[in-house]
């Protein structure tokens, strides 16, 4: 089942936290000195501003939220107390990962998402991402407090890149999100550089461990990924049934179709782009397929067509099961599929050895967790919303 799948790959959210998944990667929030967990959240009133975005929360708000959460302590891990600051951004990105499938869940199927069973232990989604992002938040904290006393900074060139980050940051936050979150611009930065540290730590921890980009491609055999990156001009010669059962074209309709595309090869023999060809019939397709020497992504006719061309030369229409199609090689030695494979294999393996050494650190670190706060926490109607 597609949660079962998802859940499973949540089961190891923490550490993929670490490979850079999109708005997994930071946090948000300064923890404040103080340690007041007494301190009430203010509830977000109803307001109606002109502008949208970060820049239309109402500051006000903003401010006492991220005053609040500044005061109030989410774990303890080691003599580090770390703040619902830190964690609200964290929750965030769980929201947005969760949110996006729960909308799919909710449309195609009817399903609460959040509230399906996880496993057979009958745990919701809901729970998991909540204990999925407490393990997240106490793993950044172990790995900060790495870096620092192994004397690690940020660069120079590190802090333009987190600055930057946070700005594209603010544009893909509502207003809504930035009152609930309390997110500030200075409080997002302070803890970007905080996860930024860790993951800098990160680095390090997993190219001690052996692990690197060329140690992988030793492990895979680029002969196995020969591909092959082509553009082409596509004319149907096939449809599909009230059934949903694909049905070929009747002859006639073939040979004309052919006749035309052997029109379209000459003018393209003569120098008229495959774009210009594509705008003058409705019918035809132009797009660029990558495929594999033993791969299915292509017609097996299709590719016996393109290998044999040398680069930038075109074919003669073939005739295919679904089409008739004009080719273009782009390049005969495409490395798409097997730098994704090692770019893939690269994370796992980093993966794997990380949690066993995080396992190491983390023994050393008492974790925690501040139940009256956290406990209110719920995932998936904290921060982003499901609309």
């Amino acid at each position: 089942m597609q949660s079962r799948k998802q859940g499973n790959r949540l089961g190891k959210y923490a550490a993929v936290l670490l490979l850079g998944i999109v708005l997994c990667l930071f946090a948000a929030c300064k923890r404040s000195e103080t340690k007041d967990n007494e301190t009430d959240i203010p509830e977000t009133p109803a307001v109606e501003t002109e502008q949208k975005g970060f820049s239309g929360a109402n500051a006000e708000l903003v401010k006492q939220r991220a005053e609040a959460f500044a005061k109030t302590t989410a774990v303890s891990v080691g003599d580090m107390d770390i703040s619902m600051e830190k964690a609200m951004f964290l929750i965030y990105s769980m929201e947005v990962q969760g949110n996006s499938y729960a909308a799919f869940y909710e449309s195609q199927y009817g399903l609460d998402y959040w509230e399906m069973a996880y496993d057979d232990q009958g745990h919701t989604t809901r729970e998991v991402f909540k204990e999925e992002t407490m393990k997240a938040l106490v793993q950044y904290a172990v790995l900060y407090d790495c870096a620092v006393k192994n004397g690690m900074q940020l660069t120079v060139e590190e802090e333009e890149e987190n600055n930057a980050f946070v700005e594209s940051l603010k544009e893909l936050l509502s207003a809504e999100e930035t009152e609930r979150g309390g997110f500030t611009t200075e409080n997002l930065r302070e803890t970007c550089r905080w996860m930024m540290l860790g993951e800098k730590y990160y680095g390090m921890m997993t190219e001690n461990l052996g692990i690197t980009k060329e140690s992988v491609r030793e492990t895979i055999d680029k002969k196995d990924y020969k591909e092959y990156e082509t553009e082409y001009l596509y004319l149907p010669t096939s449809y599909y049934d009230e059934d949903y059962n694909i049905k070929e074209e009747s002859n006639d309709v073939k040979e004309a179709c052919m006749a035309q595309m052997q029109d379209f090869y000459e003018q393209v023999c003569e120098g008229v782009g495959f774009k210009e060809l594509a705008g003058i019939e409705e019918r035809l397709v132009h797009k660029t397929r990558t495929f594999l020497a033993e791969g299915a992504e292509a017609e097996q006719k299709y590719k016996e067509a393109a290998i044999n061309l040398a680069v930038g030369e075109v074919s003669e229409p073939v005739q295919t099961e679904y089409g008739i199609y004009i080719i273009r090689m782009l390049d005969d030695d495409c490395t798409k599929t097997y730098e994704a494979t090692v770019e893939a294999e690269y994370e796992l393996q980093r993966s794997e050895a990380f949690e066993a050494a995080y396992e190491v650190l983390l023994a050393e670190y008492e974790v925690k967790v501040n139940e009256e706060a956290w406990g209110d926490i719920i995932l998936g109607a904290t921060v982003s919303l499901l609309e």
